[in-house]
Order: structure tokens, then C-alpha cells, then sequence
């Protein structure tokens, strides 16, 4: 597939497309999850500053990812419009921000957090397919397997140095977040009275961290950042060290609360 569509004169990228519909359904359901919990405007306020800051995240760790080459070219940092976004930086900046506007206005953090998870996942998965159509992530080989691909458009990123086809890693990605989707979703509907407000979040937060840190060992041409690991690889390993002792924390709280009594 053209990795660009042309209407005319105009020409719009697929990935800049399927980025903003991602955009547009990880606020419209983390919205429409808080309806009777927060008002619409507090909602809508933390998922404004989650996507600025989340843009400004991915755009961060982007730039440190790639900073051998802008340390040379100091100017192009700033030029986001030409591309270059960190997934992961899109995660923690939205989250940092979503999390500071929501404490600024006394909403309920672990709640909000348990709807922002879901839509977070839900827009990380569209806006993959932006990727998938580009080529983009080039992947190890792949042979005899029914679901290996092959990029033959010249301008798809997939078309480049790749000989053959090669695993659909983005793929795999995306379908194991939405598989973390639908989890956060039933987490969540179970939370009053039987899982802890919060646990969805978290549990969300692991299983992504996990997710890239396996899916990345199939993905080629990216630099290593230590212990022949990629920079992805090394916060999905942080950030599952984060989440498993929140999700004990909020599994312990209750029996010691019991126990005190």
C-alpha cells in the first residue's frame, strides 16, 4: 500500500491519519467511562493534557533515542512535524499529565486512571495501524509462517533492505493491546467491592511493559541501549518493576486493613 493518500494537490500521511483517530477514541472513551464519576469538563481537561503532554513525551524520548543524530542537528529537534515519536514517551507523558491536572482538581486518581487505561490502549492500537500500513519497526525474517509479510511499494519503510517477508511485529503489538484493552475493561467492571480501584491501571501498565519488551525481540535495525537491550525494552522492564509491587500494594492493603481490626 502507498503509505500516502493523495486527494488533489493534498496529501495526507496514513500514519498521521490513523494517529489522529487514535487520538480521538483514547479521549472519547476514557470520557465516556468517567460519565457519573467526574464532570465532563474535568474529563475532558485531564485527556487534553494527557495528549499535549503525551506528545511532547514521545517526541522527548524520540530524541534521546536518536541522540547522536541531533546532537548534530540541534534544530530538528523541535520539528516534530517532519516525524519521529516514541511510543512509550506518549505513555508516561500522557499519563504524568493526566495525573497532575487530575490532582489539581481534586478528581479521583485511581479511578480516572482505571478509564484512561483502556483508552489509552484502544488509541495505541489504531494508531499502529498507521505503522503496519508504512512498514514501519522493520522485523526479523519469517518463513513457512501464513501471516509473514512483504512490503513491495517502493516508498513503504517495510520495502527497505528487507529481502524477504518478515514477522508483522507491529501487528503482534497491537493485537496484544487490544487483548489488554478488553482485560482493563472487565477489571474494571468488577472493581466496586471486588478488585481495588487502581488495579486496572496498573495491571494495564505491566502487561503493556511486558508486551514490548518481548514483541522488541523481533524488531531489527533500532540501537542498544545496554545489556544488548533496546531503550523500549528498558522501560518496559521499569515500568513492570513499578507496577508489580502497586498491584501488591493494592492487593495486601485490604487483608492488612482486616488485620489491624
Amino acid at each position: 500500500m502507498d503509505p500516502n493518500v493523495r486527494l488533489g494537490p493534498l496529501t495526507l500521511a496514513w500514519h498521521g491519519i490513523f494517529t489522529a483517530v487514535g487520538i480521538f477514541f483514547g479521549v472519547w472513551l476514557p470520557v465516556r467511562l468517567l460519565r457519573g464519576i467526574v464532570s465532563e469538563d474535568d474529563a475532558y481537561s485531564v485527556a487534553t493534557w494527557g495528549v499535549i503532554s503525551g506528545i511532547a513525551g514521545a517526541r522527548l524520548v524520540h530524541v534521546v533515542d536518536q541522540w547522536a543524530f541531533y546532537s548534530q542537528e540541534p534544530l530538528k529537534i523541535l520539528q516534530i512535524w517532519v516525524g519521529g515519536i516514541a511510543i512509550w514517551g506518549a505513555v508516561l507523558g500522557g499519563i504524568l499529565g493526566g495525573t497532575v491536572i487530575a490532582i489539581r482538581r481534586g478528581i479521583p486518581i485511581a479511578r480516572t486512571a482505571d478509564a484512561a487505561a483502556p483508552g489509552l490502549g484502544l488509541g495505541l492500537a489504531i494508531g499502529r495501524i498507521g505503522d503496519i500500513i508504512n512498514g514501519e519497526h522493520h522485523a526479523t525474517a519469517c518463513e513457512g509462517l501464513p501471516w509473514c509479510v512483504g512490503y513491495s511499494f517502493p516508498p513503504a519503510l517495510g520495502g527497505l533492505g528487507q529481502p524477504g517477508p518478515v514477522h508483522p511485529a507491529v501487528v503482534y503489538e497491537m493485537v496484544l493491546v487490544l487483548g489488554l484493552v478488553f482485560l482493563a475493561l472487565k477489571l474494571r467492571e468488577r472493581a466496586p467491592g471486588r478488585v481495588p480501584h487502581g488495579f486496572a491501571f496498573w495491571t494495564f501498565l505491566l502487561g503493556y511493559g511486558v508486551t514490548r519488551f518481548a514483541v522488541s525481540f523481533l524488531r531489527i535495525g533500532e540501537p542498544v541501549s545496554l545489556l544488548s537491550l533496546r531503550q523500549d525494552q528498558l522501560i518496559g522492564v521499569a515500568t513492570a518493576l513499578v507496577a508489580i509491587p502497586a498491584l501488591l500494594w493494592l492487593v495486601l492493603r485490604p487483608r492488612r486493613s482486616q488485620a489491624r481490626t
